[in-house]
């Protein structure tokens, strides 16, 4: 079943993920040195150039402090440059969202929800996150406060939000970036009273060919 339907209530926050993880586990201990974000970017255009198209496995863990527990969930992500998005959870619960020509899907419980991207400012600022993180200027973009450091094998670059609404859901986002190709290996957002989600990258896959059907959402 579709429908075309209001803004509800969504959850900002993956969103938000979905957006970021476009630039298409973490090394500790090894000594971290600025990087200017105009270098950052200079090279990421340079290594991801011949880049048309990114699909991996991805596991994420919602750290609540309040339960001491930490809930995990896995899924596969597939992106391509003609900024299309397939975000799909699938356990322990199935969820889908798709950014198609302009339309921004959701999958749940076997129901699909439509939004037209150019009508809604949330979505459309979506939109721009995601050509952003493809063209890198997301490291230069004004909707935060972004600043990076490199150790051998990573880019860390951490993303402090201006605007009020997004500063309600999340404090700082922190991406771990490898070196190598630029990939995207951790997401980590923080949140309020402690809580945070982590989604590590994994699997990953370039230039790979994809179904015809790998963005639609039914």
């Amino acid at each position: 079943m579709k429908q075309k339907t209001r803004l509800g209530n969504l959850n900002l926050k993956y969103i938000l993920i979905a957006s970021l993880c476009l630039c298409l586990s973490s090394v500790k201990g090894q000594e971290s040195k600025s990087i200017s974000l105009e270098q950052l970017q200079s090279e990421m255009l340079v290594k991801t150039g011949d880049i048309v198209s990114v699909s991996c496995d991805f596991e994420q863990n919602k750290h609540l402090q309040y339960l001491d527990a930490v809930v995990t969930s896995t899924g596969k992500l597939i992106f391509d440059k003609k900024n299309r998005l397939r975000w799909e959870y699938v356990d322990p619960f199935e969820y889908l969202i798709v950014i198609n020509n302009g339309i921004f899907s959701i999958k749940t419980d076997g129901r699909v929800s439509e939004y037209d991207i150019e009508s809604n400012k949330m979505f459309s600022q979506i939109s721009e996150l995601i050509v952003s993180s493809v063209n890198g200027t997301i490291f230069t973009d004004p909707s935060f406060n972004v600043s990076a450091e490199q150790n051998e094998k990573e880019y860390t670059v951490l993303m402090q939000p201006k605007d009020e609404e997004l500063k309600k859901v999340l404090s700082e986002i922190k991406l771990q970036i490898d070196k190598t190709n630029f990939s995207v290996n951790k997401v980590i957002m923080y949140e309020k009273e402690d809580n945070y989600t982590e989604i590590n990258f994994l699997n990953k896959k370039f230039n790979a060919q994809l179904a015809a059907d790998t963005f639609a959402c039914e």
